[in-house]
């Protein structure tokens, strides 16, 4: 959301005609943004019906290695697609950093640090 931002102002102060290429940058980050919020909206709405007690997810533990780590691989492989420094690049740059983390804590908490 913040790269989004930040796309948007630095695209109104370009003259139009540099602008229509920082718009299509925009334009597809904001269905990124779209489509990560829709998935998170099916996500809530499984979780509600597989967990009936309604534990927040803060209290949950964390994904099987595994998972997480196919995620993290096949992000990886569909960053190298990407065009470095457009916008979609830097989504799924986000989202790269993000499993490594997420594997990394997973990872923790199985060996019990």
């Amino acid at each position: 959301m913040e790269r989004l931002h930040a796309l948007e102002v630095q695209k109104r102060e370009l003259p139009p005609g540099e602008a229509a290429g920082l718009a299509r940058e925009v334009e597809a980050l904001a269905r990124e943004v779209l489509a990560w919020a829709t998935r998170q909206t099916e996500l809530a709405g499984r979780a509600a019906k597989e967990d009936p007690q309604g534990r927040p997810i803060a209290v949950t533990g964390p994904r099987a290695l595994a998972v997480v780590l196919g995620e993290w691989r096949a992000a990886e492989r569909a960053l190298a697609d990407v065009e470095p420094g457009t916008a979609q690049w830097e989504s799924m740059s986000s989202d790269v950093d993000r499993l490594r983390d997420e594997y990394a804590r997973a990872h923790q908490a199985q060996a019990g640090r």
